[in-house]
């Protein structure tokens, strides 16, 4: 089980445990001043161009002029006479105020101002006019000028009012007030022109022909109502229809009630033949008389005797009435025993009167049911006959109804724009009083300068472009910056964190650092079993691995007093060994150190262990051997210089640390190293940083 892991102080940051850290502000700050030359190149290039604009850019005036539309019906603008769709008057007045907007856009009304005010004031030409005016007609100048006069014009209706807002845009002040006015005056001579077009004679021509046909319509249909006997034909339909039906029913419930009566009299008869005619009779004796309550009288009496008896002397009055009554009911009950009474009665069978009157009455109304289906087989030919003739003026009726709703929408339009036609022609001569100008363009100048605008713009823009090259600079990057950065990539927790200064002799941060990843490595439990055998690896071949190696060592023999053995295979300079001779232990030439408790590798070649041909079977029995002779084994190695001894070790340790050169280290050679572990049978803890830069200041990291 691996052991929650330590926080790291000095030169190193805090593991995260398994969960990869997110990406925080301080992560973007510091890819922004890594790549700070490309997002600066790739912002200035807007701004330059921002402000290249903003110098070239010149001041604009907008004059404006107010003009309110008179909605009513003596202003409609309708003089489509064959059109169908729905009258002018029907439509929104916002409808007509927008009509309005469009006639003041149109290309007529303004070419006939550029050619009132002149081209060549609205536009003057530039410097490269004479040339391009060589090449082109006195037409096309024109029709250049009349987009461009559109592309100045501004029309609009204001919000929630009957008000349009005319507006027109140039550099010249004058200009821009003359030009604004005299849009307006050709707008109300374009209207008037509009409106000159009678069509009320034609409009009432079709009125009338509209009103005969549906006269002629109307009563052809009257004729076919009155032949079939309609009044409203979806009702008589439904009733026609309802009649057959109840009638239909009504036959088979008289024919179901026919089989069922037949059946009853044929069982009544038979059930009648089995009958006797009378049943035995039977006698009654009782000596009861109705109304008889001698019995419990005289135990009333004799309850009421006990309780006077109680609360009076004997002989008085009340005792002796009491015993007279009680004497008189006992001789009453006496003489009633010497009395006998009895009753006969004779009873004949009740069956015989019953089935005789059932059958009587079955009969009747076999008879009866038998009228009545003749009856409701008349009522369903009648019935079936109303509704033939219905079905046949059905088809007739249909298209006649079809035709005269088409001749009466027709006769409706055509009559509403008739008279709207009319009242038209009798305003003709005041139209322009519809549209009035409330505000003349010289009354509202607006000035406006793009300058500040484009300025802010560039910046804007050249924070978006420094920003995308940033972060597009940061997607192409294989190579990493942050710890945080490799321990998203590779799902792996950082134990430590060595900056680009951590082998300068005497940095007490560095020292703090080794101290903490040493206790981290030391506490940290796989199977409840201590980390002995540490192998640090690289995918890229650096001194900085062999240094991390050496002091870790050096941090287990001196500090902690645990006999260490330090294999380092990725560094061609061995590590300093003390004078005399070597040793072999688990099959590993060991040699004596300048420092206490402190054994390295001497020499390779004389190691079996480090002989890639070695059988894994023995390869275990030397690592056995090696944890015996040793507390603690740091192996430090590289895939350049022995990537076949590295995938063996990885497989025998306890541990694997991943080394990452900071700025060095391919993100795909870190991901393959590690992968190859894990292939191999490996167990990878986590990684230490090696080589960190710090870009941002100082005072931007303690706020970020």
């Amino acid at each position: 089980m691996l052991m929650p892991q330590a926080a790291q102080t000095g030169a190193t940051e805090p593991a995260t445990g398994s969960t990869p850290p997110a990406f925080t502000l301080r992560d973007f700050l510091i890819a922004a001043f890594y790549h700070i030359r490309i997002v600066l190149l790739a912002g200035l290039i807007p701004l330059v161009v921002a402000l290249a604009v903003a110098a070239t850019s010149r001041t604009e005036y907008t004059a404006s002029s107010l003009l309110m539309v008179i909605v009513s019906r003596e202003v409609s603008n309708a003089q489509n006479v064959t059109d169908t769709g729905p009258a002018v008057l029907s439509i929104e007045g916002l409808k007509q105020v927008e009509s309005e907007v469009q006639i003041i856009e149109s290309a007529d009304v303004a070419r006939a101002t550029v050619v009132e005010i002149g081209a060549d004031r609205l536009f003057p030409p530039g410097r490269l006019a004479a040339i391009t005016r060589l090449f082109s007609s006195d037409k096309d100048v024109m029709d250049k000028a009349v987009e461009r006069f559109q592309a100045s014009l501004r029309a609009s209706v204001q919000s929630g009012s009957n008000v349009i807002k005319v507006s027109f845009t140039n550099p010249d002040r004058d200009v821009a007030i003359a030009a604004a006015d005299a849009l307006v005056k050709n707008y109300l001579a374009a209207r008037r022109r509009l409106f000159e077009n009678p069509t009320a004679k034609i409009l009432m021509l079709e009125v009338n022909r509209f009103q005969s046909d549906l006269s002629a319509v109307d009563r052809e249909i009257e004729q076919l109502k009155v032949k079939a006997g309609i009044i409203d034909f979806a009702q008589d339909a439904i009733l026609a229809s309802n009649q057959v039906d109840s009638i239909l029913q009504r036959r088979r419930q008289v024919a179901e009630r026919e089989v069922a009566v037949a059946a009853q009299v044929t069982e009544a008869e038979k059930q009648f033949a089995a009958l006797p005619d009378s049943v035995f009779d039977f006698s009654e004796k009782t000596d009861a008389l109705p109304g008889d309550e001698d019995n419990n009288t005289l135990s009333k009496l004799l309850l009421e005797r006990d309780r006077v008896a109680s609360q009076y002397a004997p002989g008085s009055q009340l005792l002796r009435d009491l015993d007279r009554q009680i004497a008189t009911i006992r001789a009453r009950i006496k003489t009633r025993s010497e009395r006998r009474y009895s009753t006969d009665r004779a009873v004949r069978n009740p069956q015989v009167n019953y089935i005789q009157n059932m059958i009587l009455s079955l009969k009747v109304e076999q008879d009866s049911l038998g009228r009545q289906k003749g009856e409701l087989v008349q009522q369903q030919r009648l019935a079936e006959e109303r509704l033939a003739a219905l079905r046949a003026a059905e088809t007739p009726l249909i298209e006649l109804n079809r035709k005269r709703d088409s001749l009466g929408e027709g006769f409706r339009e055509y009559q509403r724009r008739a008279v709207a036609a009319a009242i038209e022609e009798a305003a003709a001569q005041s139209r322009q009083s519809a549209v009035r100008v409330v505000q003349e363009a010289g009354s509202a100048v607006t000035k406006r300068s793009l300058a500040l605008p484009l300025v802010a713009a560039g910046l804007f823009a050249a924070i978006l472009f420094g920003g995308a090259a940033g972060a597009l600079a940061s997607t192409l990057r294989t190579s990493f910056v942050t710890p945080a950065e490799a321990e998203r990539a590779l799902g792996l927790p950082v134990l430590a964190v060595f900056d680009a200064e951590a082998d300068r002799p005497g940095n007490a941060a560095t020292d703090e650092a080794i101290g903490s990843c040493a206790t981290l490595l030391l506490d940290t439990r796989i199977d409840e079993e201590p980390l002995r055998v540490l192998h640090f690896l690289s995918p890229d071949a650096d001194d900085a691995l062999p240094w991390l190696a050496r002091r870790l060592a050096e941090e287990f023999a001196a500090r902690r007093q645990l006999r260490t053995l330090l294999i380092d295979l990725s560094s061609a300079a061995p590590y300093p060994l003390a004078a005399g001779g070597g040793d072999m232990r688990g099959g590993i030439a060991v040699t004596g150190t300048p420092v206490p408790l402190l054994w390295a590798a001497a020499d390779a070649e004389r190691s079996p262990l480090l002989d890639f041909r070695l059988p894994i079977a023995e390869a275990e029995l030397m690592m056995a051997e090696l944890r015996r002779a040793f507390d603690c084994v740091v192996i430090s190695s590289d895939l350049p210089g022995a990537s076949l001894v590295t995938q063996r070790f990885s497989q025998l340790v306890d541990a694997n640390i991943l080394a990452v050169q900071a700025e060095k280290s391919r993100k795909p050679a870190v991901l393959r190293l590690r992968d190859q572990v894990a292939e191999s049978g490996g167990l990878t803890i986590g990684l230490v940083f090696l080589g960190r830069r710090y870009y941002l200041p100082n005072w931007l990291y303690r706020r970020a």
